[in-house]
């Protein structure tokens, strides 16, 4: 496990299949942590979470797989924060049930709601029923929530992006397809929780990736 600063106000904690990441001062004063790692994963999180920052106001929960909601219960019990969590993953709160977790989320969001220091939700079905990427409006950067890998989590040189591996995905195309959902915004920093971030021109890499598959026979700009 490390810790490291990724841009300004935004530090990950790395473990060794997952990352998480913390926003400082969203909104104003407070500390969001996003996602919470494995179950494994969730005392140290902890530990680490009360060493560098004190305290955590807000987690927000991005989609169901347990590498980013196992972690929650020591995160909860240790902080008490606010949850935020997508109303419509259904994944996520099956786990939640049949570990005997009884967490009611304060928001539970959807697709295009703003949360609080304008965060704005972006769904993009596929890897899951509601897998949510998370866009900081004020600074164009958009964290993947596993919509988008590094390239280089697949064996390819750093710095373009992947669609999770179809062995990870609940409908492999619609994880693809979708993507064209975060093409309708702008950002220049794309934040991934598997392989490298994407510092430069993530938003034009996107859309070369997207127009060069061969199967795609559908493309929504055209319509």
């Amino acid at each position: 496990m490390s810790v490291s600063n990724v841009t300004e106000g935004i530090d990950q904690v790395q473990f060794e299949h997952v990352r998480v990441l913390v926003l400082q001062d969203a909104p104003d004063g407070q500390i969001t942590l996003v996602d919470t790692a494995f179950d494994e994963n969730g005392e140290e999180l902890v530990e680490i979470l009360k060493s560098e920052y004190g305290d955590i106001d807000r987690v927000i929960i991005t989609h169901g797989d347990h590498g980013h909601h196992g972690g929650l219960s020591h995160v909860m019990e240790a902080f008490s924060p606010e949850l935020a969590m997508p109303a419509d993953e259904t994944k996520l709160y099956d786990h939640l049930e049949e570990e005997g977790l009884d967490f009611e989320p304060d928001v539970r969001y959807e697709d295009g709601d703003v949360l609080a220091g304008n965060i704005r939700v972006i769904q993009v079905p596929g890897h899951t029923e509601a897998t949510s990427a998370l866009l900081l409006e004020d600074r164009d950067i958009l964290i993947s929530g596993d919509t988008l890998d590094g390239s280089d989590r697949g064996g390819l040189p750093a710095g373009y992006l992947l669609p999770p591996p179809a062995l990870f995905n609940d409908d492999h195309r619609a994880a693809e397809l979708n993507l064209y959902n975060l093409l309708e915004y702008d950002f220049d920093t794309l934040l991934v929780f598997h392989g490298s971030h994407v510092f430069e021109d993530p938003k034009q890499k996107l859309d070369n990736f997207l127009v060069q598959r061969e199967w795609n026979e559908w493309d929504p700009r055209t319509e």
